[in-house]
């Protein structure tokens, strides 16, 4: 499993309310109205547990963070989520819904709050790949409106 931060700093987030132990994650951690706003960085930042502006990954690992989000987040809408076996190619995964029978084929972009969306490649707009935009400062995802681009 990947964990999107070291297990170092979730031990050092918890807080003890009324005697119990909360994680940060839980409504009753007296930060988690914060969290839930700022996000994971901030909060820790906030908490004066990180010092740093960003917990640095490497960019690969950015890129798995992201497609690991991206695929949850896909199960939480009600599709069933069909990942690339490689780490090339124009499609990172495939998405099918069961009810309406919408199948999309879906390229996972990584961006901070200070980056502006991204563009498909020709090839993906002519086969019609949408892209879900990933904010890692947020952990937020939105599928990028792709209507400066002509369609082939």
């Amino acid at each position: 499993m990947i964990v999107p931060y070291a297990r170092f700093y979730e031990n050092k987030s918890r807080k003890y309310v009324d005697g119990r132990r909360y994680r940060l994650g839980n409504p009753s951690h007296p930060n988690y109205t914060f969290y839930k706003e700022h996000g994971m960085t901030e909060t820790l930042k906030y908490m004066d547990i990180l010092k740093e502006k960003y917990i640095k990954h490497p960019p690969s690992r950015v890129g798995d963070l992201s497609e690991f989000y991206s695929i949850t987040w896909l199960w939480d809408q009600g599709y069933e989520v069909f990942p690339n076996a490689g780490s090339q190619g124009p499609v990172d995964m495939i998405a099918w819904h069961p009810d309406t029978e919408e199948t999309i084929f879906i390229d996972v972009k990584t961006s901070d709050n200070n980056r502006n969306d991204p563009t498909r490649t020709r090839r993906q707009a002519s086969k019609k790949v949408k892209v879900l935009l990933y904010n890692q400062d947020t952990r937020k995802l939105r599928f990028v409106g792709h209507r400066n681009e002509k369609s082939n």
